[in-house]
């Protein structure tokens, strides 16, 4: 490509789109394709690659990055909450969603797991009562043997989870 338009600043600015788009939109996912597209930019520029390379380039460090890195950002710009026991919590304890509103994706009740949605992502569910599928709810807290599980009450209900109520 000859003139202004050369492949490394396409790339260099999608990278930078994807960065903008990142802050208007939540997930955490377009930061990586703006990693891959600065690599992109990068390799058009110093190793002259073609269209082809560029995109496998794009492809290879956005993934690499998304598998690599996503954890540890989401934990950094997420952060961490210490535990409601005082000053004598865990400093590295992480925040159960403990109060916070969820919808089930999946009917749930005694004995009988479902799924919520909370913090766009589907997690697993279990519930002393029986949910519906549709219904708001609130997450108790985090299973003890499974943290990929939630614990959580139908919304608007009082707080009957240790006690089996209805």
């Amino acid at each position: 490509m000859d003139g202004f338009w050369t492949a490394h600043l396409i790339w260099f600015l999608a990278g930078a789109a994807f960065l903008i788009a990142e802050m208007a939109l939540p997930g955490f996912v377009l930061l990586f394709f703006a990693l891959g597209a600065f690599v992109a930019s990068l390799a058009a520029y110093v190793l002259g690659l073609g269209v082809t390379g560029q995109f496998m380039v794009f492809l290879g460090a956005s993934l690499a990055g998304l598998a690599l890195l996503r954890r540890m950002f989401l934990r950094v710009f997420r952060g961490r909450t210490h535990a409601e026991a005082g000053d004598d919590a865990d400093p590295d304890a992480v925040d159960t969603g403990a109060g916070k509103a969820a919808l089930a994706t999946q009917a749930m009740g005694p004995g009988r797991p479902g799924e919520i949605k909370f913090r766009g992502s589907f997690w697993r569910a279990e519930s002393a009562e029986d949910i519906d599928e549709g219904a708001n709810v609130v997450i108790i807290g985090q299973a003890k043997n499974d943290p990929g599980t939630y614990l959580v009450r139908r919304a608007g209900a009082p707080n009957q989870e240790r006690q089996g109520g209805a």
